[in-house]
């Protein structure tokens, strides 16, 4: 891999985290109870995803089990700044959103699908 290709990634993976950090603090004023889990964390997970693969251009599996970290870190933040930042136990739904947001944002980082082969000649 060249070294444009692996700086443009990691490029990607500061922008994803910045992206986090700033959802994790938005969503941590939400309770994390009824369907928001359920909705916020494949949600969380595509964005991250989105924004890593968008800037970064790489589609590998390194890259897409940082972001899975990065969206199931994210999640858990929120839900910590939720519980009163530790003065409540953590709900349970927020365990479940960010394993949504992880499984998400790694099914949309990585390469699922081999390229086609070209025909020989």
């Amino acid at each position: 891999m060249s070294p444009v290709r692996v700086l443009r990634a990691v490029l990607g993976l500061v922008c994803g985290a910045v992206a986090a950090a700033l959802g994790a603090l938005i969503l941590g004023e939400y309770e994390f109870t009824g369907s928001l889990p359920y909705v916020a964390g494949p949600l969380f997970g595509l964005v991250l995803g989105e924004i890593v693969v968008s800037v970064g251009r790489d589609r590998s599996w390194p890259v897409a089990v940082v972001t899975a970290g990065l969206a199931f870190g994210g999640i858990a933040w929120a839900g910590w700044i939720d519980s009163s930042e530790g003065v409540e136990p953590v709900k349970d739904l927020v365990w479940v959103a960010a394993g949504l947001a992880a499984v998400v944002a790694l099914l949309r980082t990585a390469r699922l699908r081999r390229a086609p082969r070209a025909p020989a000649p």
